[in-house]
Formats: C-alpha cells, structure tokens, sequence
C-alpha cells in the first residue's frame, strides 16, 4: 500500500483511530491518578583511601575504590546492613528483605560517589529512610575494610549531600503516563484502521474495482438501492428521484450509450453476483433515463425466479415473458406502455424451468424481434453466482451491466461472476457502484442538485402521465394487463 492508501485508510475509519486513542489515554489517566503516590529521597556519599600521600599513591587508591564500587552498591541492600537500620528507625512489621525492595544504589562508572535513594509513601519517611542507609552503609563500609597502617579505616566514606524532603512524588508520573498512552493508542489506532481497510474484502470505490477485474465503472449510485419516503399506489419511484441519485443515473446513461455500435440496438443486461445488491432498482431507472433522453426503451423482467420489476413500477405482472416464450401470448399483447418511451415486458408466471426458457431459441428470437422496434433494451436478470441464467441471457446482449453493492460485495465474488459470464460466452461490459456514501465528486459538492419534488409536483406529473395513457389507448383492468402495441419501428 503506498502513503495516500494509508491516509484513505485513517480518513475511512477515522473512529477505529479516536477509540483506543481515548480509551487507553483516559484509562490510564485515571489508573495513574488513583495509584498510591510515591516520594523518593536521594543522599550522595564519597569513598576515598586513607592510604598514601603521593600521586601515585592517590591514583592506585583511587582505581581501587572505583574497582570496588559494585561490591559496595550490592552491600547497601543487604540484611545485615538494612537490619540496624530498621531497629534506628523503629519500622514495625518491615524486614531488612522487604526494606530492601525500596533501596536504590547507583555508582556513575569512573566515579567514587555512591548515590543511595529510598521510596516511601511518605516524604519525610523517604528521607530517614535515604539518610539512615546512607549512614550504615558508610560505617559498614569503613567497618570492613583493612586496617591502614598508621591505624585507621583504609577506606573512608563520608555523606557529602543528605537526602532533604521531596516536595513532589516520583511516581506515578501522570503527565508521563497520559502522553505515552496517548502514543501508544495513536498507534494502536492506526494500526487497526490500516488492517481493518486491509482485512476488508469489499469492493467500496474504482481503485478497488479496477485491483479485481479488467472492467470499466460506469458510474455509481448515492444512497441505498431504493428512494427514500413513502410510495402511493400507482405511483413509480422512477419518478421521484431528485438531486445526486438523478445526476448518477444520467452519468451511467450517458456511459452506456457508448457501448455498442449507434447503428444497432443496445441489449443491457442488468445482473448482480449476490441477491440484494439493487440491480432491478439500477434497470428500471437506467431504462427510464433512456426513455427520458428520447430512446425508445423496452424493459425485460428476465428474473423468471424472484421477479420485482412489474411490484416495483406498479404494473400488472401476471402475464409477461414467460408467457410469450411459452407461445401462449404474442409479445405485442403484453407489452405494457409504461411512460413516453418507456415500454415494460414483466416476468409473467414463475415457470418450473426459468433456465431452459431464458436458454431457448425463443428468447433469442424474443431479443432480435425487440431490436427491430426499439433503440435500447435493458433485462433484469437473476444474479449471476446462485444459478445461470443471466450467462444464458448474456449471449444475445450487447453485455452485462454488474452492479455492486459497495456495503456487501465482496472482492472474490465479484471475479468469480464475472470469469463466469465470460466462460459462458457472454461479456461484462462494466460495472455500476450502487449505495455509495455522498463525496466530494456529487453533483450536491457543487450546488446544482435538482430541488426536491413537492407532493404538489407529483400529483401533476401523475395526472399529466395518466392523461397521456388515455390518449394512446392504454387501459388496464383487475382482470386484463395493460396491452401495448408498438406500432412504429425504431429510429
């Protein structure tokens, strides 16, 4: 991953950065400040020979002392020199071995001062504490060390820096603590938004799409697969969409209209890898925008298993294509005309064999017979993984149109869907991106999003809609669909 997929991976899951950064910094902001304080006082003391008055005699007695300075940090902390200090002091219940625990001793390498710090709860504690070891270990020192010659101690040790009360704890250092949790969730943080965005195996943006397969993004669809807000009956959805969601469906029109060659009718297929990622809501608008730019526009319900297009556009749907494949009904007898432009084959009933039928000449003839009549014709088919029928459709189509859903797909799905298309001698001509989050890119970025159609505005369109119905013939009744004939071939 370079440098820009890291910061799209911390801008993503910004939240997976902000929570272990406040969680580890508030816990043990709050651990530190409830923690038992502790106070450390330190006495300093300088070892010296007593043995010689010459230079060199100085010198040999100083790299001795030096050379012995460990045994002497390891001789304060022992019991039989912390033991008088805990009778001095009179510490009930404390041993020389517990006593031990909160004895520090350092020696500075190349130097002969011994640095004797004590801990306590208590500051004026710390400092008896500091200076009565520091007081012991200089007479044990001086107690076991030879005899000079002209009488004496060899090694002299005098406490030059008593330990004085300390005005502030050593610990806990809460400032010290907060700031290095502070660190340390930052980087806890990053490193989980960076493997959360790794570990992710949708397909959320082109970059992605483009990593997975060879196949062109025609666009994508703000929002979820269907419009916000309520439905009246009789009223379609196709008509209530405003503002970014409309800009996206004109930009994926305008993307499809160059696919294929202008002097032939352009065959879409609409398909999905997994059920649920909003390919009939991507049909029936795609066919509507066709319709809408003056195309003339024949909609194919072809999902002969789970049909929804004639539910969602509010047309009768008990008689369609399975009906004409079978040879029980004309295709002109069950064209419904839909809106200007806008004609709509439903499913019709759900047959026993909806792969044999979509595989059969009859469907073949079905598509060359619709492309004599219209400029565009979209399919919505069944998905592509769970059976075969949109591989079978393909065929006959200038290519399949797949749409994914940005929230669920996941990479794997969508190679396996397309290697099947084209193993079945079909091809994929692009893929759409349905139920993309608003960004910068949107047609609302830049302030020319459509005002949002008032209930006044729908209520004229239907009724104009309704008047145009009647003046071409159209009729429907609870017991006969509505019959379309196209009497007039494409342009």
């Amino acid at each position: 991953m370079s440098v820009r997929n890291y910061l799209s991976s911390i801008r993503k899951h910004w939240m997976w950065v902000l929570v272990p950064l406040v969680l580890v910094t508030v816990v043990t902001g709050v651990q530190s400040m409830r923690s038992d304080k502790v106070y450390t006082a330190t006495a300093a003391l300088f070892v010296s020979m007593n043995t010689g008055r010459t230079a060199t005699d100085l010198a040999q007695g100083s790299q001795f002392t030096q050379s012995q300075m460990a045994s002497f940090q390891e001789l304060a902390t022992m019991p039989t020199q912390l033991e008088p200090v805990v009778e001095r002091l009179g510490l009930t219940g404390m041993t020389p071995k517990r006593l031990a625990k909160h004895i520090h001793v350092s020696a500075p390498t190349g130097k002969v001062l011994l640095y004797v710090s004590a801990d306590a709860g208590d500051p004026d504690t710390a400092a008896r504490l500091a200076n009565a070891v520091a007081e012991q270990l200089a007479q044990t020192i001086e107690k076991l060390s030879p005899e000079a010659t002209e009488g004496g101690p060899t090694v002299v040790v005098q406490v030059v820096n008593r330990a004085e009360r300390p005005s502030y704890p050593s610990a806990p250092n809460t400032r010290r603590n907060v700031a290095g949790a502070a660190f340390a969730g930052l980087l806890l943080g990053l490193l989980a938004a960076v493997l959360r965005d790794m570990l992710d195996t949708r397909l959320r943006t082109q970059e992605d799409l483009e990593t997975t397969v060879d196949v062109p993004l025609f666009g994508s669809v703000v929002g979820g697969a269907a419009t916000r807000g309520g439905k009246r009956k009789g009223q379609s959805r196709v008509l209530h969409i405003d503002g970014p969601q409309s800009e996206d469906i004109r930009r994926i029109r305008a993307n499809l209209q160059m696919a294929g060659r202008v002097d032939e009718c352009q065959v879409f297929v609409f398909s999905s890898s997994i059920p649920g990622e909003g390919k009939s809501f991507c049909a029936t608008h795609i066919a509507s925008a066709f319709a809408a730019a003056g195309s003339q526009v024949l909609l194919i319900d072809a999902d002969l298993r789970r049909p929804t297009v004639a539910k969602y556009l509010g047309v009768a749907g008990h008689a369609g294509l399975t009906e004409v494949l079978l040879g029980r009904a004309r295709f002109a007898e069950l064209c419904q005309q839909y809106a200007p432009n806008l004609t709509v084959l439903a499913s019709g009933a759900v047959p026993p064999n909806p792969g044999e039928l979509l595989s059969s000449r009859s469907f073949e003839d079905l598509i060359a017979m619709a492309s004599q009549h219209f400029e565009v014709v979209v399919i919505d088919s069944p998905p592509l993984l769970p059976v075969v029928d949109a591989v079978a459709i393909s065929r006959v189509a200038t290519g399949v149109v797949l749409v994914v859903d940005v929230t669920k797909t996941r990479r794997a799905q969508v190679v396996q869907a397309v290697e099947g298309v084209r193993l079945g001698g079909g091809k994929v001509i692009g893929a759409v991106l349905n139920r993309t989050k608003t960004g910068a890119t949107g047609a609302s970025a830049y302030g020319y999003s459509s005002r949002p159609a008032s209930v006044e505005d729908v209520d004229r369109r239907q009724a104009r809609l309704d008047a145009l119905r009647t003046s071409r013939g159209v009729t429907e009744t609870s017991e006969n669909p509505v019959v379309f004939n196209p009497q007039r071939p494409r342009r």
